[in-house]
């Protein structure tokens, strides 16, 4: 029986358990208990306007979900296209992350967020 001694990494966030430092360091930036990824439009904001793109790339059918403020008119993205393989700044051209607060945020009728006091 072999038996080894190694440093675990434990993600600050979720709990989940790496036994590599860069590649935990990558997942606590795109882990979504962190609170740098809870966005406020996500809190069902009436502003925020969805669509999906219908395409297809290399011969397979790839969806393609676009973001839109209603009351800024800022095109926006959330932190999971950062966590999309091959992530590079300038994809974002012309776009704004989604933030964590905005002074223009409003619920939809009846919605409470889970973790407002």
């Amino acid at each position: 029986m072999k038996t080894e001694t190694r440093k675990v990494y434990q993600c600050d966030h979720c709990g989940k358990w790496m036994l590599s430092a860069g590649a935990m360091a990558r997942h606590e930036k795109g882990c979504s208990q962190n609170p740098i990824n809870h966005h406020a439009c996500f809190r069902r904001c009436i502003h925020l306007k969805k669509t999906i793109e219908h395409t297809w790339n290399d011969d397979m059918p790839c969806d393609i979900t676009h973001f839109a403020c209603e009351k800024t008119g800022h095109e926006m993205y959330s932190y999971k296209f950062e966590k999309a393989a091959g992530f590079k700044p300038a994809y974002t051209l012309g776009l704004i992350r989604m933030p964590l607060s905005c002074r223009f945020y409003e619920a939809e009728d009846g919605y409470v967020h889970p973790f407002s006091d």
